[in-house]
């Protein structure tokens, strides 16, 4: 009787390794997979915020004009107008609402993207208080409000 003295995996055991090791890469796919969907939803965000951020820049700068963008709709370019004389004002609403369409996408009938100024007097000055909120696609919103004083 011979008895086999070989050390050697048998083919089940190979199976069996190569079996594990599989469902372990298939953890780490799905795990890339998830991670770039975050990145991805978090740049959508961060595109909006910085939207955000350039246009209340703008309207603290042009503060001589800012009643101008007071209830503007950024959501379809077209249709944006201003008072006579005011091309600055209506190439700034222009230029945002593209960038906009060009980052998110078209306007959904459930997103904002909207400007609001108020002036109001608070302990004797006069204040202007900006609101936008823009919204798109994920359902992504991002609302910012800065209080200026008047000049």
């Amino acid at each position: 009787m011979m008895q086999n003295t070989k050390n050697a995996f048998t083919l089940i055991e190979a199976l069996i390794s190569v079996a594990i090791t599989a469902i372990g890469f298939a953890g780490v796919i799905a795990m890339v997979s998830t991670s770039n969907i975050v990145m991805s939803k978090s740049i959508d965000k961060e595109k909006l915020k910085f939207q955000n951020t350039e246009i209340l820049e703008v309207l603290s700068s042009d503060q001589a004009n800012i009643m101008e963008y007071n209830g503007k709709d950024l959501s379809n370019c077209s249709n944006l107008t201003i008072n006579v004389g005011k091309d600055a004002q209506l190439k700034e609403l222009i230029n945002w609402c593209n960038k906009i369409k060009g980052e998110v996408g078209e306007k959904r009938t459930i997103d904002k993207r909207t400007i609001r100024v108020e002036k109001k007097l608070v302990k004797g000055s006069h204040v202007y208080i900006v609101s936008v909120e823009l919204s798109g696609k994920d359902d992504k919103s991002v609302f910012m409000k800065r209080v200026m004083y008047a000049q």
